[in-house]
Parts: structure tokens; C-alpha cells; sequence
């Protein structure tokens, strides 16, 4: 989920090593008092969990409630290298202490805090914590502190008397690192030297771009927030858990209290990580939210994780692997003190820019202190991720599946039944990352909070295209800024218009559409006028084929939708003989028999280190052998059709083998060019036949739970229905629908799968009493283009010979 922005980089000196005592910030009111007299310890209570620190390394530490210890799986425990611990899963209440069964001591009697049980709006907590340009430290209402950085718009200052509107950008990435990146983009682009561009060791994620650079040329301040655990903030990692979403409210009050914060509101912004921490944040219903606008988010880490119940272990592994080694401190204990670990960077522990801020502070007081070095000290204790990641967890007869007491909590689908503030979401439906299911959001959000969805086929970056973000702006004047949208000066419309081909190294884009609704007297009219003509869903169709040039970022035309799916008409297309797929199940069953062996193909659609955001990415994509796959397809179509909105593969299936995984991919075939396009998959692993109550025929919507699995049988059908990603596509005249079916993998460009196919045999029904279908949703009064994009010129779409 990384955004590439290249920035040069120079060589920068580096002070001593130095130590520092062991300690934890100032505490938000009510969390937890000093040591009790002659105790090190300290300690308090989160959101379900309580923190330690100041115990001796190695140490045996109870944590006991009222005297009686607590009883929890990690309790009693050891304290870590660092002399501390946490204990989750906790029952909120008062009366909780620490007790260090090596020494002794005790610390001071604390509560462990509720999900929902908010400090009051005027609590201090919000009110007394200034916050000024650059990098802050703010505390958290478990005294944690987290890393924030202030940015104030480019070339602009904000007071009291000329307040900014402000958003929050928020993630685990560097979020927070204080160099500004916007004068060394401008200095890249001008070919000149960077005079003012700060130490480029403390720049920010390229990933948080939105927040540092759009953002901000847009007009807006940014708070670039630190999530707990990660970089300089201080706490435990614990991928949106309890306290990382409480986190975000606290922030967000904060930052609204500030006397710089125009209208004391907040908004949200982030693509990817980012992207995804809006929904949870948005969730906790801070009061002075005022909108969020997520890109390229995902609707649950389980779909991401595990796509139809099958472990991703290509994209998502290694995304899970980096945050935990982002996660690791980068300091080390020694003599009681925590120490500076190293002045540069250690591969693989710790965020690079975090050493190089322990550096500067530690430089600026002569060794005395640095925050950024005491907020390591939970850094030890992040939640394990190995719960939430692996193929155990999915293996059949073992694994839990989709656990809800661990995926619910961190779940942007469920959060998103909570938001109340108004939402712009964009996102392609062909995202190499997150993943294309995120559409799934739209209808989990209440019917009366204000969504506006833009989809685009395309890549992960294709949600920050430049017919995007002009309504990305509009959306933010209107509902952030509370001001009638205004044109960009001519350096955001550069940067605007530019980033995406930047960031994808596509030098071709579409041009910045003009901003809408301008001429507006108020912003109540502008916001009449935004509200009725953005519709609930904005599709851009082939992007890609527009006249900037194949796999420039550029759609040729657009449809707007009320509703998710569209309205239209849901039709069963018929799996048949002789690989026929129709409106008419046939009469008579017959059926068809394949291998399911992943190491036919390679296991993506990208060869290794291919960039799936360029123009012409050099795609991989292999055909399914005969035998390892069985592929239907329609007679072409005679007019234009276009299908949106998700689609279920209705197989009926039997087997020798209990459990099989299998891969649906739709693809458009063109028969007088001897091509074939792809489209969207689906997955599934066959235990999954079990639906949640919101399925339909379009959507399905498997529990994943382990007690509803069922094995296939080898002498009776099982009809299991594969959930197939979100159908957004025109078919021209003369083309086909086609859909294979085949053991996962090959047709992704990242996501790999650890699948349990190894070449065994499934048969498939095909008409009368087990009528296998592919179900979508066909539309009308889309305009299309007459003209059949290039193959291989649509973002996101790789296309090959016919037959191959």
C-alpha cells in the first residue's frame, strides 16, 4: 500500500549516541498517577488492555484487580527487554494495579478504559494541548504519546486570527516525519537546487502524499498523525485495534481545539493505510469531524488477507511483514536507561526516519532527552500479528477463519455502519493491493449519511486521477472548509493534475477538470448544487484508452448511478456444452471435469518486480492449460452491453477431495482480433458454502467461519457460490463474456495464494438439476464509446492472444 514519490536524498552527520532514562509522557487526566512511593513502576489502562513500564527486564509481572489476579492467557507474564508489558483483552473498570513478582513493588491503582466511554468535549485532555507547526507530541487519554506533525498550507501561515481548514492524515507508514516534501518536488521538478528543503532523512512516507502534499497545496493544513507503536509515537502496534481508533477521536478533538483550526472541525484524507484508518476513526464518531475521504481503501482485512477464505500470502504477507518490522523500537535497554540503538538506521527494525529524529533531539538538548527515543518503550509489546495472518488460520479443520473477535474490531465494513460524518471513497476495481471488493463499503454506510463513490478501472494509485481529485477538492471546500469551491492556483493545479502520472511514472494524463460550482453565492448553494449533481456512484470507464495514449491515466467516458448495484437487470448467464455460456440453462445435465493445479501458470500476471502502474507494464498473463481449466463463453454481443456491479458464480461441484480452492475470472473476449481482455476474479475455498444474511443473487457474502465449513462430495453436487469481484465494464459489439475457472493464481498482478489445489480433480455440473451460472447485473443508458479500446492499453486490464 505504498505511494513511490521519488525525492533525492543526501548525506547528512549524525551526533553521538546518548542515553536516556526510561519513562512514558505525561498523563491524560484520570489515566494513571506517578509510581507509588519507592516503585518504578508505571503503569495504566487503554482501551481492553493495561501498559507497564519500568519493570526490570526478565521480571515476572501480575496484573491483578482488586487484589485477585486478573485471569488472562498473558497473565502472569514476563516483562520484555525493554521492562515492560501489556495485557489485553481486559474487562473495562477501576481497581487495577501492577505487581513485579521479583521486587515487590507495586505500581498505582489505575481503570481500564471502555470502547465508547469518551472524555467529556472540553475535557483538557482536548483543550490544553497547543499544537504548533512542525513536529508535536499529544497525549492520548491512556497517557500515551503519539508523533504529529503540523503542516500548514504550502506558503501559507495559520493563527488564530487567519485560521486554516485542516484534515488529519493517519497511518502507521512515516507518517509523521517533519520535512516538508513539497520544496524538493518542486526543486525535482524545476531541475534546481533545493535550498530550503530541510533534512531529507526526516521526510515523510511518499504513501502519506495525500495529506503532505495534495492536501496542502489545496489550501488545507494537515496533521500528519503517528499511529500508536509506529515510528515516534510512543504505545503498542495493534493494526486497528481498540486504541488506535480511540487514538484517532482524541486526535481529531485535539487538533479541532486548536485556535489555527478554521470552524474547529476536522477532516480526514489518505489513500491506501490511510485511506483505510478513516473508516474505524470515522466510526468512533468524534464530534468535530467534519467528513472523511478515503482512497483505495479495502472493506475488511479478511478480504484483503484472505480472498474467498484462501491466504493471500503475496501482497498481503508482505505488507504484514513490513509493519512489523516497522513496528520494532529503535532503541535498545541497557543499565536500567533505554539507549539510542544506533545513529543510522537498522535494516528491518524501526522506521528509518525515527533514528534520525532521535538524532536531532537528541542533538538539540545535548543528549539530555528525546521523546521520540522514550516512546520506544512499548514498541516491544504490538500486538502479535501471527493471529491475524497465516495460512492456519483458514487451514480446514483447524483454523478458526474469520474470527470475529479479532477481524470485527479492525473491520472498515463494520465501522463503516457507524459513520455519520459525509464520505467521498474512490478506488479502482482492479486494485493490485487493497483489492477491487471495497464497493461492499457503500452500502454498509446508514442511508443518511452523504456518500459520493467514484470507481475507475485501474490500479492501486488510479483513485487519485485527476477526474478524481477535482471532486476530491470539491468535496473538501465544501464540506471541510465550509466555502464555496475555488479554481487551484496553477501550482496545485500542476501538482494536482500531475501526481498521478508522477507517482506511476506515467508521463500522460487527462487534464484537470475544472472546478464545479464556483460561481455559488454561498457554500450552502454550492453545497445543494454538489449533492445534487455527484451522484451516489461516478464510474470511469477505460481508463486508458483516452487520447494522452495507451495506459495514460485518462478515461473516455463516465456513468453516474443511485444506487449500489445499479439499478438493471440481474441475469443468469448458463454454463453449456461445448463451453457455451447462455440465457437458457440447458434442459439435460452433462458435466465437465478439470485439474486444479496452481503450477501450471506463474503465480501472478506480473513478472517479478514489474510496476503493475505503468503504461505498459510488461504484463505476464498466461492462458490456463485445457486440462487444468474449464472456461464458457457467450455467443458475441450484438450492441454494446455493460455489466457493473458484483457478480456470483453459481458452481455446482463434486470431488473426491473434502476441500478445493477455486479461482472465477471474467474476462471479454474479441474474437475477430484473435485477443482476450481480463476483466475481475473471484475466489473462493469450497468449506465456504455457508452465506451471511445480506447475500443476494448478485452478492455473496460467505461467514468464513470454521463451525459452518462443508466438504465437497464425490458422488453428489454441492452448489457452491464463488463471490466474484465488482463487474464495471462495456462490452462491445462483437465481443464475448468469458469466464475460467482453474486452481487461484495467474491472474493477479501481487496477490499470491497459498492454496491447498495440487492437482486433483473437480467436476463441474452443467444444466438441468445443477445449472452452473455466472449471475450479474446488466444496466442501460451508459454511453459508451464506439471505439474497442488497444489490447493492453486499459489500466489494470492486461489482455493476450485468443486462443492463447
Amino acid at each position: 500500500m505504498r505511494i513511490r514519490v521519488q525525492v533525492m536524498f543526501t548525506s547528512v552527520a549524525f551526533v553521538a549516541a546518548a542515553t536516556l532514562c526510561l519513562g512514558i509522557g505525561p498523563m491524560a487526566a484520570g489515566a494513571a498517577g506517578a509510581p507509588v512511593a519507592g516503585s518504578s513502576l508505571r503503569g495504566s489502562g487503554s482501551v481492553d488492555e493495561a501498559w507497564l513500564t519500568g519493570a526490570n527486564p526478565g521480571d515476572r509481572i501480575t496484573l491483578v484487580r482488586h487484589g485477585a489476579t486478573v485471569a488472562n492467557p498473558a497473565n502472569p507474564g514476563p516483562a520484555d527487554a525493554f521492562g515492560t508489558l501489556i495485557v489485553r483483552d481486559l474487562t473495562p473498570g477501576p481497581g487495577y494495579r501492577w505487581v513485579d513478582g521479583a521486587t515487590g513493588q507495586k505500581s498505582s491503582r489505575f481503570a481500564v478504559l471502555a470502547p465508547g466511554a469518551n472524555p467529556r468535549s472540553r475535557s483538557t485532555l482536548y483543550t490544553g494541548q497547543p499544537m504548533h507547526e512542525g513536529l508535536n507530541y499529544i497525549t492520548m487519554r491512556d497517557g500515551v504519546k503519539l508523533a504529529a506533525t503540523v503542516r500548514y498550507p504550502y506558503g501559507t501561515t495559520c493563527s488564530a486570527a487567519s485560521p486554516c481548514p485542516t484534515v488529519l492524515e493517519y497511518s502507521g507508514y512515516g507518517t509523521a516525519g517533519p520535512t516538508d516534501p513539497i520544496p524538493s518536488i518542486i526543486a525535482q521538478a524545476l531541475h534546481t537546487p533545493c535550498t530550503n528543503c530541510g533534512d531529507p532523512n526526516l521526510l515523510p512516507d511518499s504513501a502519506t502524499a495525500v495529506g503532505s502534499i495534495l492536501a496542502r497545496v489545496s489550501g488545507f493544513a494537515t496533521v500528519s498523525l503517528q499511529m500508536r507503536g509506529t515510528g515516534c509515537s510512543g504505545g503498542a502496534y495493534d493494526l486497528f485495534g481498540y486504541p488506535s481508533d480511540t487514538d484517532a477521536y482524541d486526535a481529531i478533538e485535539i487538533a479541532a481545539h486548536q485556535s489555527w483550526v478554521a470552524a474547529h472541525k476536522v477532516g480526514m484524507v489518505g489513500i491506501s493505510y490511510s485511506g483505510l484508518s478513516e473508516f474505524p476513526s470515522a466510526g468512533t464518531d468524534p464530534p468535530d469531524l467534519a467528513a472523511i475521504a478515503p482512497m483505495s481503501p479495502t472493506d475488511d482485512l479478511f478480504s484483503t488477507g484472505y480472498p474467498g477464505g484462501i491466504y493471500n500470502n503475496g501482497f498481503a504477507a508482505g505488507w504484514i511483514g513490513e509493519r512489523i518490522d516497522d513496528a520494532k523500537a529503535a532503541a535498545s535497554f541497557s543499565g536500567g536507561h533505554l539507549v539510542q540503538s544506533s545513529p543510522t538506521p537498522v535494516a528491518n527494525v524501526g522506521q528509518a526516519w525515527t533514528y534520525y529524529e532521535i538524532d536531532a533531539e537528541l542533538a538539540a538538548s545535548g543528549g539530555a532527552s528525546s521523546t521520540c527515543l522514550a516512546d520506544q518503550a512499548l514498541h516491544g509489546q504490538s500486538e502479535s500479528l501471527a493471529s491475524l495472518v497465516g495460512p492456519q488460520m483458514v487451514a480446514p479443520g483447524t483454523g478458526p477463519g474469520r474470527k470475529a473477535s479479532l477481524f470485527d474490531r479492525r473491520s472498515m465494513i463494520v465501522a463503516a455502519s457507524h459513520i455519520k460524518v459525509p464520505v467521498f471513497v474512490s478506488g479502482a476495481l482492479q486494485d493490485e493491493q487493497t483489492g477491487p471488493q471495497w464497493p461492499a463499503l457503500l452500502n454498509a454506510i446508514p442511508k443518511s449519511t452523504p456518500v459520493f463513490a467514484t470507481m475507475v478501472n485501474g490500479n492501486h494509485i488510479d483513485s487519485t486521477d485527476p477526474q478524481t481529485i477535482s471532486r476530491w477538492l470539491e468535496f473538501l471546500d465544501i464540506y471541510v472548509a465550509h466555502k464555496v469551491p475555488t479554481q487551484p492556483s496553477a501550482l496545485a493545479a500542476t501538482i494536482l493534475d500531475q501526481f498521478t502520472g508522477f507517482a506511476s511514472s506515467v508521463s500522460t494524463q487527462a487534464p484537470l477538470p475544472a472546478i464545479r460550482f464556483t460561481g455559488a453565492p454561498n457554500v450552502a448553494k454550492a453545497r445543494a448544487q454538489f449533492t445534487a449533481q455527484t451522484p451516489l456512484v461516478h464510474v470511469l470507464f477505460d481508463n486508458g484508452a483516452g487520447a494522452a495514449g495507451p495506459g495514460a491515466i485518462q478515461s473516455t467516458y463516465s456513468a453516474d448511478f443511485s444506487s449500489w448495484p445499479p439499478a438493471g437487470t440481474v441475469k443468469a448467464l448458463f454454463f453449456g456444452p461445448n463451453g457455451s455460456l447462455g440465457a437458457r440453462a440447458p434442459a439435460s445435465r452433462s458435466n465437465s471435469t478439470f485439474t486444479l493445479d496452481p503450477n501450471v501458470r506463474p503465480l501472478t500476471s506480473l513478472p517479478p518486480g514489474g510496476n503493475p502502474w505503468l503504461a505498459n507494464p510488461g504484463w505476464d498473463w498466461t492462458t490456463v492449460p485445457a486440462a487444468d481449466g474449464i472456461a464458457f463463453q457467450t455467443a458475441p454481443f450484438t450492441a454494446a452491453t455493460t455489466i457493473a456491479g458484483p457478480a456470483t458464480l453459481d458452481l455446482w461441484v463434486k470431488s473426491a477431495t473434502p476441500v478445493e480452492d477455486f479461482q472465477a475470472t471474467v474476462t471479454e473476449v474479441r474474437p475477430s482480433a484473435g485477443q482476450e481482455e481480463y476483466v475481475t476474479s473471484g475466489f473462493l475455498r469450497s468449506a465456504n458454502q455457508v452465506d451471511k444474511p445480506d447475500s443476494t443473487t448478485l452478492f455473496t457474502d460467505p461467514t468464513y467461519l470454521a463451525g459452518d465449513a462443508k466438504d465437497l462430495s464425490s458422488s453428489a453436487y454441492t452448489l457452491v457460490k464463488i463471490p466474484i469481484d465488482p463487474i464495471v465494464h462495456t462490452f462491445r459489439p462483437g465481443t464475448s463474456l468469458r469466464i475460467v475457472i482453474s486452481a487461484p493464481g495467474g491472474d493477479r498482478p501481487a496477490w499470491e495464494f497459498d492454496t491447498l489445489d495440487n492437482g486433483q480433480s473437480a467436476t463441474v455440473g452443467l444444466g438441468g438439476a445443477v445449472p452452473s451460472a455466472l449471475v450479474v447485473n446488466q444496466v442501460s443508458g451508459v454511453n459508451a464509446t464506439a471505439t474497442l479500446p488497444a489490447c493492453n492499453s486499459l489500466r489494470g486490464e492486461p489482455c493476450r492472444a485468443f486462443p492463447g
